[in-house]
């Protein structure tokens, strides 16, 4: 692990998730002036500063990643990095997660709905001009961190020196080293079918137990539980990712904002893959019978050192 990749990450992109969080998905427009978009991403820390310093115990934060698509207009003199890819559509009978489009992706975060809600509508203006605001949801915490199907949610994140290394580029041009991989899926739940079912079998699809977190021995553990179809093991060895979801929505409809970052995508695709694909023995993530993807979009998290270069 490289000491100074932390120090080169935006701060957001390694922190835990905080009560309230806003995800904005923007789109370039076309025929736009390479130094109107420069202008929109310096503003971006002058945002942030301005409404951070309204209440510095908020824990405000912006983290920012751009797609391939929206890479050259973004950084027309940075290469892009390495395994940076759009993300790929994938299906399975009735199973599928879609790829939407995204060139843009601004996570704001803290402990403040209506500070996050303030720095949304000046960053939308902010980028008025070169792109349009596609998407705007507003996350927040559910209980004791639980998704809207109440499990806990989260609970095999990575700590400390073992996140660094699992979200961090280490092997990459200098200026990409602290940026981060970054998929995005917006999960609507079919509630309905859900609450059909039994405790009992909603642990088994899960791969814990509901009201106390603990995960289920691998004896009574279905091989289609979640937190197995989820888990990519390399060599005998769990890969681990970062998960900053928060639940979104109301009664009327709701879900989860997966927003998982990795030091890698293969370790994404990896797990998305055993998740949608029944393996040879018909077995798939049994989540996906009550949950359905509506977005899938891959950014690059940029470093701070990258984002810095707007300073100016």
């Amino acid at each position: 692990m490289n000491a100074m990749s932390s120090e080169r990450a935006q701060p957001g992109a390694l922190s835990n998730p905080n009560t309230f969080a806003e995800y904005l998905t923007f789109v370039f427009k076309t025929d736009i002036d390479a130094e109107a978009v420069s202008d929109a991403f310096a503003k971006i820390q002058i945002i942030e500063k301005s409404i951070g310093q309204k209440d510095s115990a908020a824990d405000l934060s912006f983290t920012l990643g751009v797609s391939q698509h929206g890479w050259s207009t973004a950084f027309p003199t940075t290469p892009a990095p390495a395994l940076l890819q759009d993300f790929k559509a994938m299906v399975d009978g009735e199973r599928q997660f879609p790829s939407t489009p995204g060139d843009v992706f601004i996570m704001i975060k803290s402990e403040r709905m209506d500070l996050n809600y303030q720095a949304a509508k000046y960053l939308a203006q902010a980028f008025a001009k070169v792109a349009t605001l596609i998407e705007d949801i507003q996350g927040f915490k559910y209980l004791d961190s639980r998704d809207m199907i109440d499990f806990v949610d989260g609970t095999e994140n990575p700590k400390n020196t073992a996140r660094l290394n699992a979200v961090l580029v280490v092997d990459d041009l200098e200026i990409h080293q602290g940026g981060s991989y970054l998929t995005v899926q917006r999960y609507i739940d079919r509630q309905g079918l859900w609450d059909k079912q039994s405790t009992e079998y909603q642990e088994q699809v899960i791969g814990r137990t509901k009201l106390d977190d603990i995960e289920l021995d691998d004896d009574v553990k279905p091989v289609w539980a979640h937190n197995n179809k989820s888990k990519v093991i390399i060599d005998d060895t769990e890969i681990k990712m970062l998960r900053q979801n928060r639940p979104f929505g109301n009664a009327m409809e709701h879900g989860t904002m997966f927003i998982g970052l990795t030091a890698s995508p293969v370790i994404m695709s990896t797990s998305l893959q055993q998740m949608v694909f029944a393996d040879s023995d018909g077995h798939y993530d049994r989540l996906l019978d009550f949950v359905e993807a509506k977005t899938g979009t891959n950014y690059f998290i940029v470093s701070q050192t990258l984002l810095n270069t707007f300073a100016d």
